[in-house]
């Protein structure tokens, strides 16, 4: 169920930038470059499910037969469907994520989630008030995340929707993004496609990511 969530929240946001025009054709072969390997994943871990779950019932056959009544404790229940690692730590590599390397994401783990804000992550959740989160601030837009969010207001970067929300010193600060204007630029799905660890070095910095990740040059 997560997974197909998941995957259509990836193919909607890029659907929508084709039909609107802020996206080019292209950005929709992203889709299976990056839930491909989710699926896979995915499967792999259904299948080792279905095997701890033969395990247990024929332990728990045998314990019948043998007259025991006490329910099967093993130490497997913290394997069964754990899928922190999988689903809210799922990584992409695209296109669409500018990560500044070329290497491949770590082999992908379905029970451990490490919240982190590299490009091809899910934004992790941080309260920017006391009753607002930076899960709060994604939708059908880019969002994009600085503890100086005037240094990015004044560039242009229309047609594509974006919004601009402060980020408090304390999350800045454990992601390494200097205060005077490092931002995180996050997708319509919530995956952080781009980072700046400094200020921009220019007014075209956001335009020129968006367009490369939305395989779209708009005509000037």
């Amino acid at each position: 169920m997560h997974a197909g969530v998941a995957d259509v929240h990836n193919l909607c946001w890029k659907l929508a930038g084709v039909l609107h025009g802020w996206a080019g054709p292209s950005l929709l072969g992203t889709y299976g470059t990056e839930r491909q390997p989710v699926a896979r994943e995915t499967l792999r871990q259904a299948v080792g499910n279905t095997r701890l779950l033969i395990q247990v019932q024929n332990l728990r056959n045998e314990q019948l037969r043998g007259g025991v009544s006490a329910p099967v404790e093993l130490p497997w229940a913290e394997r069964y469907f754990a899928q922190l690692g999988l689903v809210p730590g799922a990584t992409y590599r695209s296109e669409a994520v500018l990560t500044g390397h070329a290497d491949p994401p770590p082999a992908p783990s379905s029970t451990e989630y490490v919240p982190t804000a590299e490009p091809g992550h899910r934004m992790p959740h941080h309260w920017l008030t006391p009753d607002r989160s930076t899960l709060d601030t994604l939708g059908a837009w880019f969002t994009l995340l600085s503890p100086a969010p005037a240094r990015w207001q004044r560039q242009a970067v229309a047609p594509w929707p974006l919004r601009v929300e402060a980020l408090p010193r304390e999350p800045a600060d454990r992601y390494r993004l200097s205060p005077h204007g490092g931002a995180l630029l996050v997708r319509p799905d919530g995956h952080v496609a781009a980072r700046w660890d400094e200020p921009p070095p220019d007014d075209s910095t956001l335009r020129h990511a968006l367009s490369a990740v939305t395989s779209y040059a708009p005509a000037r």
